[in-house]
């Protein structure tokens, strides 16, 4: 009957307390053993996940400005056809201006025969004064190249210190070529006008050997 008592009732749970601690203790273990698990996520190590995304970052970045790069490239190509293709279908008696006036010159004068000096393109008028560009280049031999777009003749006036170096006129609708020698101030005048009645676009290129 004395076990019936609360103190024994007390006791009997005093007792039978450690079973129930070295459960939860061995919870406790289990969990902590858990954490220490490794899983395979395809992550880098966490000391090296900011190297690793900002090579990541790096490379995306590299590839969408090649991307731009080749777009603008495309882009550029299409519209000097464009502008060439413009040039070359407008009727000669139409004078040229802007872009497709140099889209002329540079496909009529290519950039492609020795180191080029000095260029430019520009219009001429029968009752306008003459069209001068002067260059500046090292002294020795050079070869001016000039064009004329129109349904006429063109001359071209080159000088080095006031004395001439070459004085022509010439056809329009095809590039032609002349020796000169640039003299020792390293100076030339390219001047241009309109031979006849008939207004013309007008371009040179000179170039070095």
């Amino acid at each position: 009957m004395g076990s019936h008592t609360p103190e024994g009732r007390n006791a009997a749970g005093r007792r039978g307390a450690p079973p129930v601690a070295a459960a939860l203790g061995m919870s406790v273990a289990l969990c902590i053993a858990g954490c220490a698990y490794q899983y395979d996520d395809g992550l880098a190590p966490l000391g090296r996940r900011d190297a690793s995304a900002q090579a990541s970052a790096s490379a995306s970045a590299a590839a969408d400005a090649s991307a731009s790069a080749s777009a603008a490239a495309r882009d550029l190509a299409g519209r000097t056809r464009s502008q060439r293709g413009a040039a070359t279908e407008a009727p000669f008696g139409q004078l040229l201006g802007g872009t497709a006036l140099q889209a002329w010159a540079d496909t009529v004068l290519p950039d492609d025969s020795g180191l080029s000096a000095g260029s430019d393109a520009s219009a001429v008028w029968p009752d306008k004064a003459p069209y001068t560009m002067g260059i500046d280049t090292d002294p020795g031999p050079a070869t001016l190249r000039f064009a004329c777009r129109g349904i006429g003749l063109a001359s071209v006036r080159v000088t080095a210190d006031e004395a001439p170096l070459l004085d022509i006129t010439f056809a329009c609708n095809r590039a032609w070529s002349r020796a000169v020698a640039v003299p020792s101030s390293g100076h030339l005048e390219v001047q241009f006008s309109a031979a006849g009645d008939a207004a013309s676009d007008v371009a040179y290129r000179l170039t070095r050997p």
